[in-house]
């Protein structure tokens, strides 16, 4: 099968939750089929990131994206008066448009995976081959929890009209497509519920690499509390500052020698600040491996209060043993139990609780951690997943069955088809 995937973030290094996904998701479509991969870039791939998606994908085409706060300001003003929601008129460029269209219009392809809801715009209209859509969450849904969180603040009130702009555009290019993948059941629930029209929803979850991924040993004289995740994600960006003004200082008065070590690449400057006033706290941002920071937890937290789709954080520490404290925003469609997987807490006062119990209690700890491994064992396998894709594929393009074909050679895509700026 012959098949153009477009991607909103470079899929290699996989380093978040957005880019695992993709990128495994692309691994597993390049043993089988001809992938030809666009993806937007924020800097420059390196030769090491080519050489490796070349040994999946026939062809790679970059496309140069810039963010910046300006940019951001006049996208948000001009949403305002148009019908366009910001996440999609930001990451609109004309260069990826006529690469998409010049693509459509030569490659003859039996399949169009979209990555990401904000890549939908660029294939609108195009009905020749069939289209899937990979919504890594419920968009409009992490806008309407900012909303709620944020109240009568001016980011508050932007929300408040993003959210459900957001959602009639999000909602209507689901009914555009012939296949939408969710991450969770949740999810699916979410879009079925708001159109029950929508008959094409496949969930396919999040896996975990279990050789990355392997059980730690507990130490039980660890004190520090662990979070760990991209620190540019706004939900990820308020959950620590929740977290650090809210329900830190009623830990620390509790338990001695305790500390909060905030790991992630691209921390802004109020998560940088965090240090500064609290010696016990400790920024590290982007962490090589992540392993080193896991070996020294005591609790792995997530006090997220926006967000939607699913947590892969949550699912790489179930898997290395640790014990989690988690919102139930955090673990939602996750399918984990509270109490016995991990713990759930939704107030500062309950939050710190949790955390307290689990420095506390060494044994609770291991209990907790054995529990949430064994589950995450028994139902985040890659494999499984794969399972699930090829007979979403199979079922949408049946006559090009998709594990009937094994591709074991590649050759690097020539130059001229690599537009990296």
């Amino acid at each position: 099968m012959r098949i153009l995937f477009l991607t909103q973030i470079f899929p290699y290094p996989p380093i978040c939750g957005g880019t695992i996904r993709s990128y495994n998701i692309l691994r597993h479509l390049g043993k089988h089929h001809h992938v030809t991969l666009v993806s937007f870039v924020r800097e420059n791939p390196t030769q090491e990131q080519l050489d490796t998606l070349s040994e999946l994908c026939r062809n790679i085409v970059t496309i140069p994206i810039k963010r910046s706060m300006a940019a951001n300001l006049k996208f948000a003003a001009l949403s305002l008066f148009s019908g366009k929601p910001f996440i999609v008129a930001r990451d609109y460029v004309p260069d990826m448009q006529e690469t998409v269209d010049e693509l459509l219009q030569t490659g003859r392809f039996d399949l169009v995976y979209v990555d990401h809801l904000q890549m939908a715009q660029y294939t609108a209209g195009w009905g020749r081959c069939p289209k899937i859509l990979d919504e890594h969450n419920v968009e409009y849904k992490i806008i309407e929890r900012i909303a709620k969180s944020e109240g009568l603040s001016p980011k508050g009130l932007f929300a408040q009209i993003e959210w459900r702009k957001l959602r009639r555009w999000e909602l209507g290019t689901c009914g555009k497509f012939d296949m939408v993948f969710t991450v969770t059941d949740n999810d699916k629930q979410t879009f079925s519920t708001e159109n029950p029209e929508l008959q094409n929803l496949v969930c396919i979850p999040i896996g975990v690499d279990f050789s990355s991924f392997s059980q730690v040993e507990l130490d039980p004289d660890a004190r520090d509390i662990v979070s760990i995740g991209t620190m540019s994600w706004p939900p990820n960006i308020d959950s620590i500052l929740y977290f650090a003004n809210e329900i830190y200082p009623l830990v620390n008065t509790k338990v001695d020698g305790v500390r909060l070590i905030v790991a992630g690449s691209n921390p802004p400057d109020e998560i940088k600040l965090l240090s500064e006033r609290d010696n016990s706290i400790e920024v590290t941002g982007f962490v090589e491996d992540i392993r080193t920071v896991a070996s020294r937890a005591a609790v792995f937290i997530v006090p997220l209060r926006s967000g939607s789709g699913l947590r892969v954080k949550i699912l790489n520490a179930l898997s290395m043993g640790l014990p989690v404290v988690s919102t139930s925003v955090g673990c939602e469609g996750i399918g984990t139990e509270a109490g016995r997987h991990l713990l759930v807490a939704d107030t500062p006062d309950d939050f710190a609780e949790a955390v307290i119990r689990i420095l506390s209690n060494h044994k609770l700890r291991v209990e907790l951690g054995q529990e949430g491994r064994e589950f995450v064992l028994a139902n985040y396998s890659w494999d499984s997943i794969y399972k699930r894709i090829d007979a979403a594929l199979d079922s949408l393009v049946p006559d090009k069955q998709s594990s009937t074909q094994k591709i074991t050679r590649r050759t690097f895509p020539p130059p001229s088809r690599i537009r990296a700026k």
